[in-house]
């Protein structure tokens, strides 16, 4: 006798809904699945370096636009705060950036690149293209910039915004 589940049904609506449901087709699950790609990509080529993609890029940004305090470089990273302060720790701990006392706000710090972090820049950016390029090689060339761009108004980046910091 098949025993009786007292746990409820789905409904109609949803088995039609599950049976033509496939995850394979569902961008969020895309999207996540490419980013644990770019993840594994970036460990494989940066195996020998105690980085990782947040840090190189925390970096990239602190070179760029010295003496960002932390709220601004989380801004900037698109991370929580919390998850950048225990970042910066050990980043600061580790030789790659400097916190200095910012002049104008006695709480606050200022981010800096120091020389570990310097040398790190040296040895990862001359090989960084060459992981977006291993991302992006299973993409005919003439898709990758249209890809780059639909990833940019997912992720609501602003090429006003970007444009107007790096001037």
């Amino acid at each position: 006798m098949p025993k009786i589940s007292s746990s409820p049904s789905v409904t109609k609506e949803v088995q039609g809904l599950l049976r033509q449901f496939r995850l394979e087709n569902v961008p969020s699950h895309l999207l996540r699945r490419a980013h644990f790609k770019a993840e594994e990509i970036f460990a494989n080529t940066f195996s020998e370096e105690d980085v990782t993609p947040r840090q190189k890029a925390a970096l990239v940004l602190l070179h760029q636009e010295p003496g960002l305090n932390q709220n601004a470089l989380a801004e900037r990273l698109s991370m929580d705060r919390n998850t950048v302060a225990e970042m910066v720790k050990r980043m600061s701990k580790g030789g790659l950036i400097e916190r200095r006392p910012s002049p104008g706000d006695a709480r606050a710090y200022q981010l800096y690149v120091a020389p570990g972090g310097i040398e790190l820049l040296n040895r990862v950016m001359p090989r960084d293209a060459g992981v977006e390029d291993q991302l992006l090689a299973k993409l005919p060339p003439e898709y990758r910039g249209l890809f780059v761009k639909c990833l940019r108004l997912i992720a609501e980046v602003d090429d006003e915004s970007t444009r107007s910091r790096a001037a």
